[in-house]
């Protein structure tokens, strides 16, 4: 025959009551604090990164891009060079004569240009 055991009806579960273990509880509160504040402090941190990240560069002007033009090119294929594709260069052609102080289309090899950007 098998041996049974038998508990007495005295003894119950004791476990996470706090009552029987009184450290518990204390414990279960205190790291819940410590990850909710770190969780707060890494959230403080990523808003200041992403508010120096995208204020950085807040209120200044672009940087034109510079343009040594070469034999046989014109302001029509270096507007085409730097434009999109489903964008009329025309307007671009005219950003540069303006930003060149260049009176009509006239351009020769060796000239440089800024090329201001757009967007």
């Amino acid at each position: 025959m098998r041996a049974q055991r038998t508990v007495s009806s005295g003894l119950e579960n004791t476990v996470g009551k706090y009552e029987f273990v009184p450290y518990i509880s204390p414990m279960k509160s205190a790291r819940r604090t410590y990850q909710r504040r770190r969780v707060g402090a890494l959230f403080i941190v990523a808003v200041v990164a992403l508010a120096l990240h995208t204020g950085g560069g807040a209120g200044a002007d672009p940087e034109p891009l510079r343009y040594t033009v070469a034999p046989g090119d014109t302001l029509w294929d270096i507007a085409l060079e730097n434009t999109s594709p489903w964008e009329d260069p025309r307007p671009r052609v005219e950003e540069i004569r303006e930003a060149n102080d260049i009176p009509d289309a006239t351009i020769y090899p060796g000239m440089r240009l800024e090329l201001p950007r757009s967007g």
